[in-house]
């Protein structure tokens, strides 16, 4: 299957980085040809013959790579990429109308495309020239959407008549855009409606007899399961959170709760009259309120400490280094220090 995409386009340090080393391997290719051409190279038969080999090899990867590039500069063409993100906006479109609803906008259609994919049109002696050729480009296409991720596969399935990626309709440059950013989405879970489409599907004909479609069956089963493992392992870890979080020492609770306003001005006074310690930790927790600051400064046990400032999504600041050992005591009610105005 081809590897996963998204719809972001490279950044300029990748395009940078990729062009710099064409440029790179093109100098050092060059440097090669010259050394073996003047450089009085003895090799032995086994070396030649393996750099024979992999000079065969090499010169098959760079015709395949300007294939590539050219290609690539085919589908950044920007009549091709507006015609491809209409069809992907389609695409889009699709899959929302198919979340919505829970069931693909036309079954006929579905249907249609998945027997094309996993049963293509076979060959006959029958066919003119033309309809072999045609024929063969969509062979082609199947197969080349075939090799794409199973919710792709079931995207384009829901999405495009057989009739919009026709080799006669759709061309090459653009059907290769639009297998490229096609993006389902991250974890997507369709409908069960059509899981069980998929599902009947296999059991009938044509597609009963087709080893791929029963390959591709085997795939989107494995990317549920593996949604619902994700899914699962995310609600378990919140659940743990919330059912196992200990409770905070009750004193503390209790200043926390009488949280009270104290100008910033004072501030440096209330930190003075608690003095550190190394059996207790310090917090300051602080809220500000227009011209002014909702200040608590506290000192329990620092398993509490951190008990509390795991829970609270309030700002909470350590203030007292850790020790080796501290005081397990959460006995001892807390007070609050009082100020002047």
């Amino acid at each position: 299957m081809e590897p996963h995409h998204t719809n972001e386009q490279p950044t300029s340090d990748l395009q940078t980085v990729i062009t710099g080393r064409f440029n790179n391997f093109a100098c050092e290719l060059t440097a090669m040809i010259e050394s073996i051409q003047f450089g009085r190279l003895q090799f032995t038969g086994d070396e030649y013959k393996a750099m024979e080999t992999a000079s065969r090899d090499l010169a098959k990867i760079a015709n395949n790579i300007a294939d590539e590039v050219k290609a690539l500069g085919k589908r950044r063409k920007a009549a091709v990429v507006a015609e491809g993100q209409k069809l992907l906006s389609q695409a889009e479109s699709a899959k929302l109308g198919v979340m919505a609803s829970q069931k693909p906008k036309s079954l006929v259609l579905f249907v249609r495309n998945m027997q094309l994919f996993f049963n293509p049109p076979g060959e006959s002696k029958l066919d003119s020239p033309t309809v072999q050729k045609r024929k063969q480009l969509t062979r082609e296409r199947c197969e080349r959407l075939r090799g794409l991720a199973p919710d792709k596969i079931i995207l384009w399935a829901a999405a495009f008549a057989p009739s919009i990626w026709d080799s006669n309709v759709l061309q090459k440059s653009t059907f290769d855009f639009v297998v490229e950013f096609l993006e389902p989405g991250n974890s997507l879970s369709w409908p069960p409606h059509i899981y069980g489409i998929l599902n009947t599907l296999v059991t009938e004909h044509p597609l009963c007899q087709s080893s791929g479609f029963k390959e591709f069956l085997t795939a989107v089963q494995e990317s549920v399961e593996a949604g619902q493992k994700v899914t699962g392992s995310c609600s378990q870890k919140a659940q743990t959170q919330q059912t196992e979080v200990p409770d905070v020492d009750e004193g503390a609770q209790e200043v926390i709760e009488r949280a009270f306003l104290v100008p910033p001005t004072k501030l440096d006074k209330l930190l003075k009259l608690h003095p550190q310690s190394t059996a207790r930790h310090s917090i300051i927790l602080t809220i500000p309120i227009v011209d002014r600051v909702a200040t608590v400064l506290i000192s329990i046990p620092r398993e509490d400490a951190i008990r509390f400032g795991w829970e609270s999504s309030l700002p909470v600041i350590f203030n007292a280094s850790p020790q080796p050992t501290f005081v397990q005591s959460t006995s001892a009610r807390l007070t609050l220090p009082q100020f002047d105005d």
